[in-house]
């Protein structure tokens, strides 16, 4: 975890008025490189307001910009090492595109969700918005599956969504002002409020008719712990938990069936350590293994099917933003420092 420098948040800041229009798009374009490919969509001078804080286990952000796109591919889901939610309240503007294969539309006013694990591309009008960046262990105690928050919308006019958003926008105005020990606790209050309000509306959302209830829990948990076994398939899961496959298929048919759940779950296990610099000096095959793929050529195949690039490529790539330097004291960090930020936080 990211320490907080004694007195002073962690920030970092671009402006568009004192760096100009290309530098101002620059420095976002590379601190949230992990995140999105961004491009600008406008015709006018690019114009943009940010200021974001570290709060130890998560990030939040404000953002004021001309109209962008944003794009998370497959390739950026495999070699961010990013496990995390991004929670954003657009308080002027909006946008429309997909949420992995789902169509998506934000207005103002709107507190919308994405599964940095899963894909996204929209196209932004210029918009106002706050973005927090939420580990996803935080969400997996309320929630069996948090992926089922991808793309989900809360309108303003729903009760909860209304408290979670005047709740962010206070904090936003206040976190300049906190000491360090006061910064780890409005993120963890902030993580308790957010995770609490969207998992109990996830289970109202557009996609499903049904909320995916017990015993996904505790099929989740036997399939966890062993997905290191290249023959874990959906009859061995059955017959450990004595279920029928007919009622072990009904219960997953909402997150895209048993052998799909599987198969995600190894991928995103294993793009993740590749990420971590604790495993630099592992093979990748001894990774694939401990996943459950039965070679490395095959975990290869289809790592590149899923992710249009190689586990070797993946590790490469990330392996970068590893090396750099932490900012000093409490001196706004610089880009690649708030991109390194994002790949250090932990719940």
């Amino acid at each position: 975890m990211e320490q907080v420098a004694a007195g002073a948040v962690p920030h970092f800041e671009v402006s568009s008025g004192s760096a100009g229009s290309d530098a101002a798009f620059a420095a976002f374009a590379q601190s949230v490189e992990d995140v999105f490919a961004i491009a600008r969509t406008g015709t006018d001078d690019y114009r943009l307001e940010l200021r974001a804080w570290h709060l130890g286990t998560l990030m939040l952000g404000s953002f004021d910009s001309s109209s962008l796109s944003f794009e998370r591919a497959p390739a950026l889901v495999a070699r961010s090492g990013l496990d995390h939610l991004l929670v954003q309240l657009y308080e002027a503007g909006g946008f429309q595109g997909t949420a992995g294969e789902y169509p998506i539309e934000v207005a103002p006013g709107d507190i919308v969700v994405f599964d940095l694990a899963s894909t996204l591309h929209t196209q932004a009008s210029d918009f106002r918005n706050l973005s927090f960046l939420i580990p996803r262990a935080f969400f997996e105690s309320h929630l069996d599956d948090p992926g089922a928050l991808h793309g989900i919308v809360l309108r303003p006019d729903m009760p909860l969504a209304g408290i979670l958003a005047s709740y962010f926008r206070a904090l936003v105005e206040r976190v300049p002002a906190l000491q360090a020990d006061e910064a780890i606790a409005a993120a963890k209050a902030t993580a308790a409020l957010a995770t609490t309000v969207l998992c109990t509306y996830a289970q109202a959302d557009r996609r499903t008719s049904q909320p995916i209830l017990s015993p996904f829990r505790a099929i989740a948990q036997t399939l966890e712990a062993g997905l290191h076994d290249p023959e874990l398939d959906a009859e061995q899961v059955a017959a450990r938990l004595g279920m029928s496959r007919a009622t072990l298929y009904r219960v997953f048919e909402p997150v895209g069936g048993v052998a799909g759940y599987i198969r995600r779950r190894r991928l995103s296990r294993a793009a993740l350590a590749l990420a971590a610099p604790e495993n630099a000096r592992r093979k990748i095959a001894e990774i694939s293994y401990e996943n459950g793929f039965a070679s490395e050529a095959t975990f290869a195949r289809i790592f590149r099917a899923t992710f249009g690039l190689s586990p070797r490529a993946a590790r490469e790539r990330s392996a970068a933003l590893w090396t750099l330097p932490q900012a000093a004291g409490g001196a706004p960090a610089d880009p690649p420092e708030f991109a390194r930020w994002m790949r250090t936080l932990r719940a």
